[in-house]
């Protein structure tokens, strides 16, 4: 089968089409035909080898966890899956399975899901790791229904998803972004835009309940003076340094810290098709990559400031 693979960690030059053996679903797996790929920051960061105590040392490796597509076969006579049926989910590349970024892939049934009739298959893909993540951050917030909210990176991935979550949680959100992107923010029903390439982010006086940091480019201790009491602060940053800063946040009375990451319960992935469903939320894709070009939909995201989400369309389904 056809696949993009890194030979080794590193820049952009490891990373190449290559024909591989097509996996098999072995051990209780289920064996799907990927119809559409999403990227995400954690796609180039795995592929320079930050994790690689997780990923381990064997070439090639496949990356790209979310995915949406079809049921090819199943091992197990106990898998709620069967084939044909249209699918979405996660294949979890930290803990060495095989990504998405491929024709076939072969994962466990753990974070994979029936797609609902009401959601499109490049909606779903779009959504799965960045709407995860902004749920996992959302629910430590509290009841957001009349809560006045600034969201920092209101227009990237897990941004967008957080902004529109809340707004569908009644929330007051005022959106920060750069210029390029404000009418991006406006179109998502903010009641506030605020340019930081014009304006500081954090202004004396102006107070918020929740400051959801998805470009994690705050911090606890900027944050304190804006932040109402009670309040919270919570970021998507991922280091010691901001998970021993939210634990020490604990102990304080009135104004916390948290931590929105990668979670995927059943229960994330009930609220997030409800959202969608009922609430109407979809998530913006900043563009649609043919499989053939997925070393260029690694360069745009690397570049940084995509709105919303790249997809790589990987099986024409049409």
């Amino acid at each position: 089968m056809k696949a993009w693979v890194i030979t080794n960690y590193g820049g952009p030059e490891v990373l190449e089409p290559m024909e591989i053996e097509r996996p098999q679903p072995e051990g209780g797996k289920v064996l799907i035909e990927v119809h559409y790929a999403a990227l995400n920051p954690y796609d180039y960061k795995l592929r320079n080898g930050v994790a690689k105590m997780m990923t381990g040392n064997k070439f090639p490796k496949v990356l790209g966890g979310d995915f949406a597509g079809k049921v090819v076969a199943v091992n197990g006579e106990e898998s709620n899956f069967v084939p044909g049926q249209i699918v979405y989910g996660f294949a979890n590349v930290f803990m060495k399975e095989q990504g998405c970024l491929a024709e076939y892939t072969s994962i466990s049934p753990k974070y994979v899901r029936p797609l609902p009739p009401e959601i499109t298959e490049i909606d779903a893909c779009a959504v799965t790791s960045a709407g995860l993540t902004a749920l996992s951050g959302i629910s430590r917030c509290g009841k957001l229904s009349g809560k006045t909210v600034l969201v920092n990176g209101a227009t990237g991935g897990v941004g967008h998803l957080a902004t529109k979550f809340m707004i569908a949680k009644d929330a007051d959100v005022a959106a920060v972004c750069s210029t390029a992107n404000i009418e991006i923010a406006r179109s998502m029903g903010v009641s506030r835009v605020i340019d930081y390439r014009k304006e500081a982010v954090l202004k004396p006086g102006e107070m918020y309940d929740v400051i959801f940091d998805a470009a994690a480019k705050l911090t606890f201790s900027q944050t304190k003076a804006n932040l109402n009491t009670p309040g919270i602060y919570c970021s998507t940053e991922e280091s010691i340094k901001a998970f021993f800063a939210s634990m020490l946040s604990m102990f304080g009375k009135t104004k916390k810290m948290c931590l929105s990451s990668f979670r995927g319960t059943a229960e994330d992935f009930d609220e997030m098709e409800n959202l969608m469903i009922s609430e109407g939320v979809k998530p913006i894709i900043s563009q649609t990559f043919s499989f053939s070009d997925v070393d260029k939909a690694f360069q745009m995201l690397e570049a940084g400031g995509v709105n919303g989400k790249i997809v790589i369309q990987v099986k024409d389904t049409n």
